[in-house]
């Protein structure tokens, strides 16, 4: 109990603090307050940049999302139906391979059966 105390208390300092700025205000606001945390930060993640050399990968674009998803989502519809076109096809070869190793195993059960009674 004691922990989620806590926890519930972290939270909401943190939603306080983050209303009190007017981060959940309008976009200009929101800004300032990026640029008032971005100063303040600076200083300390300066140095730190400085050390570790990175480069992020530029984000795609909305199009490019956009059709990315929809090309794959049409390919997991064509490749469901194919599926379900070709399943007729692929149930009567599974119950002929079954038929034929079932059929297989049965006459060498035989052979041998007939081989130890003869003996």
């Amino acid at each position: 109990m004691l922990k989620f105390g806590i926890k519930s208390a972290i939270l909401g300092s943190a939603v306080y603090y983050t209303v009190d700025k007017g981060v959940w205000k309008d976009s200009t606001t929101t800004a300032e307050f990026y640029k008032e945390l971005e100063d303040g930060v600076s200083p300390y993640v300066g140095e730190l940049k400085k050390q570790i050399p990175y480069e992020l990968p530029p984000l795609p674009t909305n199009d490019r999302i956009s059709y990315l998803f929809k090309y794959y989502w049409n390919s997991g519809v064509k490749a469901t139906f194919r599926f379900l076109v070709d399943l007729p096809t692929h149930t009567s070869n599974a119950a002929v391979k079954s038929y034929e190793f079932i059929s297989s195993s049965l006459e060498q059960d035989t052979s041998q059966n007939e081989e130890q009674s003869k003996q």
